[in-house]
């Protein structure tokens, strides 16, 4: 997705920490790095006040999670109630077009 739009890959600290997916400089939020973006797409994250916080100031944020309830919902300018493995890869062929 990041290839697709030109943008960078940033996540949440469990991503870092805990399953040590990316490094621990990638991690957006109240403990990591602050980021401004023209638009923060957030796939799978739940959107909890720790990581909204790095991203709060981002010009348009869209969500993607299963949970219609998730709390991403309630700072998304967009959503979409679905599962990421699923959307993902159609809104890559969508933007490739």
């Amino acid at each position: 997705m990041a290839d697709a739009l030109g943008g960078e890959i940033g996540c949440t600290r469990p991503i870092a920490e805990e399953y040590h997916w990316l490094p621990e400089e990638h991690c957006i939020g109240l403990s990591g790095i602050q980021v401004k973006p023209d638009l923060y797409l957030g796939l799978g994250v739940s959107g909890q006040v720790q990581h909204v916080t790095g991203f709060r100031s981002a010009k348009v944020i869209a969500a993607v999670n299963k949970d219609e309830n998730a709390p991403i919902f309630r700072t998304a300018d967009f959503g979409i109630v679905g599962d990421l493995y699923d959307v993902v890869p159609k809104l890559i062929a969508e933007f490739k077009k």
